[in-house]
């Protein structure tokens, strides 16, 4: 719209111009200088200063834009970079021993105290990773004394660390826990597996597993 106006701006001032010349000539002079007239001059100052002010105006809105685009990739490397709140906390419920068992068993702690991003599991006792991360995990046991009592905690099929205490018959009851920090990829499995013949006392206190992600990456 800007340059169909200037150009016919143009064009009329060309034709005024070009009539001088013409009335010149007719006369028997020669103007070296042509100029358009008084108000037509004017209306190209007045049309000059309004372009300078739109280029301004345009520069300013590409300034803008850009740094409103600048702004929108903070804001999207800020929530990439958000870390999610996932934590959770479980007890064995019920009362009595659990065990022994023939074989090695995972423990499932189905009295959920906190699960904040429902990464655990209270129907098998698993919990899955579902960002990767570095993550950190508590597990603590109550059992009889009478009878031996070894944990394991487990990432995916291998053992990381463990706790237990053995039998005596001096010895009324026995405490005992571990944890550790697990670098754990999206989809990880991490579990307390109960050792064969071995037992632990439940309820919904003193047998626990908890857990929560330090930072994801």
């Amino acid at each position: 719209m800007n340059f169909t106006i200037l150009i016919f701006l143009s064009l009329f001032c060309g034709l005024i111009m070009a009539e001088d010349g013409v009335h010149a000539l007719g006369t028997g002079t020669i103007s070296e200088k042509h100029s358009c007239s008084p108000d037509m001059c004017e209306l190209m100052k007045e049309f000059g200063i309004m372009r300078q002010k739109l280029g301004v105006l345009e520069t300013s809105l590409k300034d803008s834009d850009t740094r409103l685009k600048n702004s929108e990739n903070q804001i999207l490397e800020l929530k990439n970079n958000e870390r999610p709140m996932i934590v959770f906390s479980a007890a064995i419920g019920g009362d009595g021993n659990i065990g022994p068992f023939n074989t090695d068993t995972t423990l499932v702690y189905r009295a959920v105290k906190t699960n904040i991003g429902n990464a655990y599991s209270k129907i098998t006792g698993i919990f899955t990773a579902p960002v990767e991360g570095m993550y950190y995990f508590t597990f603590f046991y109550h059992a009889r004394g009478a009878h031996p009592a070894v944990l394991i905690l487990m990432r995916n099929n291998h053992g990381v660390v463990m706790t237990g205490d053995h039998s005596t018959s001096s010895d009324g009851a026995d405490n005992g826990g571990n944890a550790a920090f697990l670098q754990l990829q999206r989809g990880d499995h991490v579990y307390v597996r109960l050792f064969a013949d071995t037992h632990v006392w439940r309820n919904g206190f003193i047998t626990t597993f908890s857990g929560f992600l330090v930072g994801h990456v």
